[in-house]
């Protein structure tokens, strides 16, 4: 994120390391996602923002007393603004899927009107209306299935021309009524399978903002995770230049000192502290980032400090295929990307199935209507009933049906691949980083026989050095050997967390801390 140093320090200590997170970006390789400004203009952004970010209901947002990987993964969780909108976003998705199957699944109550004016001049030359009014319920399914009932009134007039006798008649009267009918679809319902196609939409939107999410949660947390390392890798090194002045300065104060090597300590330890600060500088740079990927307030109390050296309980799963195996099932089980994938490919099946059972559409219904009152002089209904019933079966356009039925192909070979490559994804970083984590380890030890044996060899130049034997440039260059060798030892360490923390990663640790899951493969929905 920052550029490198234009120039080693040209002093008799180590020329000042670079962390290798800029030592990977120097050398052309692919670093983090964004370039030096638009990282800083983020940082001071979500700086600027981080006192305004509200506590969720009942979630104590506090800083921990001393950062970890647990903390750093529910502080980003409840607090980074764009973990946050990102969030939001994927509920807004999975709320219009549930408005779009809500829309298409309703029970419904309405008042209905009906009027028809008639004339049939063979009919007695009859004229008249009929008035009916009805309320009810409507119940429709998602499947297409619909279920009414009414009940109302019925009203009706009729004048009849001359007959026989020359004479007009009108005849009216009014009635009650209760009507009930029930609508099935059966095999290849085009209601539904518009329905499918339109719903499928729906939710290939929500399981974009689903992945999306996930990626984005991921990532943060991923950054996050690499600031704070950083800010520890530099905090050991300006421990391990604090010692070097440390060692200069009982130099410096040892009456022994010739006044002619006086001027070149001086300056070796003047060297020693200008690169301890710059440390420094770099590590509170790494903090105040850290700070707004945790949403918190400029100069938030935050405890780093060097943890003490352990083994990885992954290394040692590096030459054992059957802990290499457990990993990555562990990370089908706690990474909800599989889950939402699967689901996805499933629905594509189900799809597919029913363009290819769709070529006739066939809906059967039932009717059935009651006259339990009315006038019976008028209404020969009066006290009657009907039932009727039916089936409409038609055939389906063929290039409807085979292009639903190739789109479901298609995304099924799509979420297979999705699938194969995130499964390939975590096991290729399972697998490097464990090999690398045991490599790191074995690297250590020889580091730490090296510091050993430097530091003796320091102290014995130290003597050899008041005695007369060597000069002030020999003992200047064992103690920076020394600094060198420490300071491997500091990078060294910031490699095995770095790999620590992207197995965590990789495993679905970042999602197992903060409870995220697919609720059901049915749903396919994220919850905490």
């Amino acid at each position: 994120m920052r550029s490198p140093m234009s120039q080693n320090l040209k002093f008799a200590h180590p020329s000042v390391p670079r962390s290798p997170r800029r030592a990977r970006r120097s050398a052309g390789r692919p670093g983090k996602r964004w370039g030096f400004p638009v990282c800083w203009v983020l940082g001071w952004v979500l700086l600027w923002s981080a006192g305004r970010v509200a506590a969720a209901p009942g979630v104590d947002l506090a800083p921990p007393p001393e950062l970890s990987f647990d903390s750093i993964v529910k502080l980003v969780f409840t607090r980074n603004p764009t973990v946050r909108a990102s969030r939001e976003e994927m509920d807004a998705a999975r709320h219009g899927l549930d408005e779009f199957r809500a829309n298409l699944s309703r029970l419904e109550p309405f008042v209905e009107l009906r009027s028809d004016l008639s004339d049939f001049p063979n009919r007695r030359d009859a004229f008249g209306n009929t008035v009916e009014t009805v309320v009810g319920l409507k119940k429709e399914t998602f499947e297409g299935a619909v279920l009414s009932t009414e009940v109302g009134g019925a009203y009706s007039r009729y004048e009849f021309g001359p007959f026989m006798d020359g004479s007009t008649d009108v005849e009216a009267g009014s009635g009650a009524l209760v009507r009930t009918r029930l609508e099935m679809p059966f095999l290849g319902s085009r209601r539904r399978q518009e329905r499918i196609i339109a719903q499928a939409f729906q939710e290939s939107t929500a399981r974009k903002a689903q992945l999306d999410y996930l990626k984005n949660y991921s990532g943060v947390v991923d950054d996050a995770l690499e600031f704070f390392n950083e800010a520890v890798y530099y905090q050991a090194l300006v421990e391990v230049y604090d010692r070097y002045a440390s060692d200069l300065a009982k130099i410096l104060a040892d009456s022994r000192l010739p006044a002619g090597d006086q001027a070149r300590v001086e300056s070796v330890r003047g060297s020693a502290e200008s690169s301890r600060n710059l440390y420094a500088s770099r590590g509170k740079e790494d903090t105040e980032i850290l700070r707004s990927y945790l949403a918190l307030a400029p100069g938030t109390p935050l405890q780093i400090r060097v943890p003490e050296y352990r083994v990885s309980p992954f290394a040692d799963s590096a030459d054992d295929p059957a802990k290499l195996a457990a990993l990555l099932d562990r990370a089908r089980e706690n990474n909800p990307a599989f889950t939402v994938l699967r689901d996805a490919k499933n629905n594509a099946e189900l799809q597919r199935q029913r363009a290819i059972n769709g070529r006739y559409d066939v809906t059967a219904f039932l009717e059935g209507t009651t006259f339990p009152l009315g006038s019976q002089s008028f209404d020969d209904r009066f006290r009657g009933w009907t039932v009727g019933g039916g089936l409409n079966v038609r055939l389906n356009d063929r290039r409807v049906l085979k292009s639903s039925q190739l789109k479901a192909e298609a995304e099924i070979r799509q979420f297979e691949a999705e699938i194969e490559a995130e499964e390939l994804r975590v096991r290729r970083r399972i697998t490097t980083e464990t090999r690398a984590l045991l490599d790191n380890d074995r690297n250590r030890t020889q580091n730490m026989e090296v510091i050993r044996k430097k530091a003796q060899e320091f102290e014995s130049r130290l003597q050899e050095y008041f005695e007369g034997k060597i000069n002030i440039d020999q003992l200047v260059d064992t103690r920076s050997g020394l600094t060198s060798s420490e300071t491997t030892l500091a990078s060294n360490w910031y490699y095995s967390a770095n790999r620590e923390s992207r197995l965590l990663l990789a495993t679905g640790k970042a999602y197992e801390l903060v409870g995220l899951k697919v609720k059901t493969a049915a749903s396919n929905t994220l919850s905490r």
